[in-house]
């Protein structure tokens, strides 16, 4: 997990300069009420994660009903995230509070959704699961083939993007995570993605 938020530091910290959208349901002066869990501040959910699985539990299944009202009200939204699983995704949220732990924590929950934003996943999608050794990955073909096209303009993949993963697509993930220094898996997991994300947001100009 460690060595998954050192990866991902640089990514959660772009999420500042990118979240810049204004709550869609508010009063005429952008207030609204956060229920439950989500109006509590980043810090406890800080204290949580040091504590057991069962005091973060909370935290994720309050986050997983958050993410799916998303899903279900935003418009051409089939998955407001392109990472599936929810544990991931709390690690990250939980990367971001700690650079601002007085935050509440559906306000950070909301950043890390906005900063997916231009990446989510559009339309119903079948997911892609990989497994190598002890590396695995899940995610959505529509995903996978957008780093496929990545990987094509960087000269890394040399097939058609299809968003199926083979022998082709691991040779050309292992180049792009030799070169962003991040472990040499040939999986598209999660923090190859957030790699993809990163390099991208950083191209466009999107600096903490």
């Amino acid at each position: 997990m460690n060595r998954f938020l050192r990866t991902t530091a640089a990514a959660a910290l772009l999420i500042v300069a990118m979240a810049t959208q204004a709550a869609h349901a508010s009063d005429p002066k952008g207030n609204y009420i956060v229920r439950g869990i989500g109006a509590r501040p980043c810090s406890d959910y800080i204290a949580a994660v040091g504590k057991s699985a069962q005091d973060v539990m909370p935290y994720v299944s309050w986050m997983e009903g958050y993410l799916t009202g998303i899903n279900r009200l935003q418009p051409q939204t089939f998955d407001v995230s392109p990472v599936t699983e929810a544990a991931i995704i709390g690690q990250m949220v939980r990367n971001y509070c700690t650079t601002q732990p007085t935050l509440r924590f559906e306000t950070a929950v909301a950043q890390l959704m906005n900063f997916f934003g231009p990446y989510k996943v559009a339309e119903q999608s079948q997911l892609v699961e990989v497994t190598i050794g002890d590396a695995r990955a899940a995610l959505r073909q529509s995903t996978l083939k957008w780093m496929q096209e990545k990987m094509k303009a960087q000269g890394q993949f040399t097939g058609t993007p299809d968003g199926l993963y083979g022998a082709t697509t691991k040779t050309a993930l292992l180049a792009f995570q030799k070169a962003a220094n991040i472990p040499e898996t040939g999986v598209p997991d999660a923090r190859t993605l957030v790699a993809f994300i990163q390099k991208e947001a950083e191209a466009k100009g999107a600096k903490p």
